[in-house]
Parts: structure tokens; C-alpha cells; sequence
């Protein structure tokens, strides 16, 4: 990405967003920071997301870090990922009392198959006017319709998301989103589009402004 953007010299017309997935310590913060620059040869990332909260660091320490970023002017933005409203409510209330930056971007997972997002954080997000940048719209693969009801949790097929993190299963696999499952296929049948063509229309077309950025 470093070099395509510097081949191109095109840096001012990219938004960057990376995340810190190894711990929220200030420390460490301060170093993926620097690391992403440096790996991606630029001076500012434009967002900069916590991926998960850290329970063993307190969010106003990382919330303290991040503000130092921002006024170093390493980083423009920050957001957070897999964070639940309690979380995103209690780092908005501690950068107002602290007058740190504010999270402005949260970044959920949302599909047909995963919607636990709908009854409290997008309504938040919407009050707050944070954008909602949400990912996994094909909820890991399982919207694809490679997986059947009666497969064994040990056995998926090689080399899919499934296989690699057979955690997202616990998640998936249910009777709901198995019936989920059916009326998408018969609607891509009747429409003559790929099933994943649908499940990610659906995701956009309920993620429109002014419900989120993109």
C-alpha cells in the first residue's frame, strides 16, 4: 500500500484507517503508531481504531494515549472496533470530561445473519452522529451458502473462514440464520443474482446516510 501510493503519489486523495490489535497500553499505542507510519510511509493516518477494548487497560488510558497522537499529528480520527454501547458510551463520556478527541468512527460486525448492532448501538451512533463503518457483511463466509445445516463444526471445508476461526460458528450456526439462509437463496434464485451479491446489498442499502459514513 506504501509503495502503490507512492508510486502514484495519490496520498492526498486516500483515507488511511489502521487499528492497534495488540493491547491498548499506552506503550504499545505509541508504538504500532509509529510502526504504521513508518510501514506505510506517511506522516498521518488519517483514522486510527482501537479493534477491541483491552480489559486489562483502563479506556481513559488509552483514550490519554490516543490524544497524544492526535496532538502529536500522527493521527487525524479515532474510532473503535467490537466495542458494546457501555463501552462506546463510557469513552464518549470520559473524552468530554477529560476533553480528549472522541471516538467519531465505530466499526461493528452487521449482516443478515449478526444484527445486535440495530437495537442500541446504531441508534447511539445516530444520536452521536458517529459514522458506522461495519464490517463482516457476509457474516464470515456463512452467507456465501457453502455451509450446510448438518455439516460437522470439525469439518468445514479446507482453508475457509470457517476452518481458520471456528469460533464465528457459535455465531452462525443457529436455526434462525439457517431459515435466514434459505429465503436468500430463494430470492437470489428468483432474482438471478449471487447470493453474496444480496447479502452485501442489504448491508448497504441499511447502511446508508445518515445512519453512516463510507
Amino acid at each position: 500500500i506504501a509503495r502503490w501510493m507512492r508510486d502514484r503519489g495519490c496520498r492526498d486523495e486516500i483515507q488511511v484507517c489502521t487499528k492497534v490489535s495488540s493491547g491498548n497500553s499506552p506503550a504499545n499505542i505509541r508504538k504500532q503508531v509509529q510502526a504504521s507510519l513508518e510501514r506505510l510511509m506517511i506522516d498521518q493516518i488519517d483514522i486510527y481504531m482501537l479493534h477491541s477494548p483491552d480489559d486489562e487497560v483502563p479506556i481513559a488510558e488509552a483514550l490519554g494515549a490516543l490524544d497524544e497522537q492526535v496532538n502529536a499529528g500522527h493521527i487525524k480520527t479515532i474510532g473503535c472496533s467490537n466495542h458494546s454501547v457501555a463501552q462506546l458510551q463510557e469513552g464518549l463520556n470520559i473524552s468530554r470530561e477529560k476533553g480528549y478527541p472522541r471516538f467519531e468512527i465505530v466499526e461493528p460486525p452487521y449482516n443478515l445473519g449478526d444484527r445486535s448492532a440495530e437495537p442500541e448501538l446504531l441508534p447511539l451512533c445516530q444520536r452521536e452522529e458517529i459514522a458506522t463503518l461495519t464490517y463482516s457483511p457476509l457474516a464470515a463466509g456463512f452467507l456465501s451458502g457453502k455451509y450446510e445445516r448438518t455439516e460437522e463444526r470439525h469439518n468445514f471445508p479446507k482453508g475457509t473462514r470457517f476452518d481458520i476461526s471456528p469460533a464465528h460458528a457459535d455465531v452462525y450456526f443457529n436455526d434462525r440464520n439457517f431459515r435466514v439462509l434459505e429465503r436468500l437463496r430463494e430470492k437470489a434464485s428468483e432474482m438471478d443474482e449471487p447470493m453474496v451479491y444480496l447479502a452485501m446489498a442489504w448491508v448497504i442499502a441499511v447502511m446508508l446516510p445518515p445512519m453512516a459514513i463510507f
